[in-house]
């Protein structure tokens, strides 16, 4: 899957809203239910902090919204004010999502699009593992990540407040030169990893291509031409 889509979002200081609603409300009942919950979502980013401009941006957008007359779901992320990116997904998430973090929550979004899933042992990682996959993005080497949402699901990273600040510890970042240090989701910060290194990111099941953690990576190939 190519990322480059997502470039100019990384290009915005957090911190970030990523919703996640089933928008549907082509009658009457969807309608008020859809009220529902974007109430409670309205209350979770309140709870996490949100301004009050990002808060009425997303109001307006899911107000604005052209929804089509089916049952589908709705991803917005907004940040400084502004809705920056908003998409439709062919299917709500299980559970509608709300929060406020440094980095947009994307990997919903990317996930829920048709991607064509690689077979067993079609694309067997060069790198795996959170640390394996952050030393390769260190080195400006991965041509593809390779990610299992799922299982990389309660892994965290920490990043800084430059786009390359970016490493398994808190300890390791300062040392790189970081002067701010933010826990994240490990999903979100290789997400945008991908993106900077022009990447490509493959969704994947850990299982079928032997991953670690739920994260590798294929590496460009570095070999002296002859």
């Amino acid at each position: 899957m190519e990322l480059s889509f997502l470039r100019a979002m990384y290009e915005i200081p957090g911190p970030w809203a990523s919703v996640y609603i089933d928008s549907t409300d082509h009658t009457e009942a969807t309608a008020a239910a859809l009220k529902l919950r974007w109430r409670a979502a309205r209350e979770t980013l309140l709870d996490e902090g949100i301004d009050e401009p990002t808060l009425l941006a997303l109001e307006g957008a899911l107000a604005q919204y052209r929804r089509p007359r089916h049952r589908h779901g709705l991803a917005v992320f907004a940040a400084q004010g502004r809705v920056h990116y908003a998409e439709a997904m062919p299917e709500p998430l299980c559970t509608d999502s709300a929060e406020m973090a440094p980095l947009p929550h994307v990997t919903p979004l990317l996930a829920s699009r048709e991607v064509e899933r690689p077979p067993a042992g079609a694309a067997a990682p060069d790198a795996s593992g959170v640390a394996d996959t952050l030393a390769a993005f260190e080195q400006r080497q991965v041509e593809a990540l390779l990610l299992d949402p799922v299982a990389l699901a309660k892994s965290r990273v920490w990043i800084g407040d430059a786009p390359g600040d970016l490493s398994s510890s808190e300890e390791r970042l300062r040392q790189l030169g970081a002067n701010q240090a933010h826990p994240v989701r490990a999903e979100d910060a290789l997400v945008r990893a991908a993106v900077l290194n022009d990447a490509e990111l493959i969704i994947v099941n850990s299982t079928e291509v032997g991953l670690d953690e739920g994260v590798g990576a294929v590496l460009r190939n570095t070999s002296p031409t002859t």
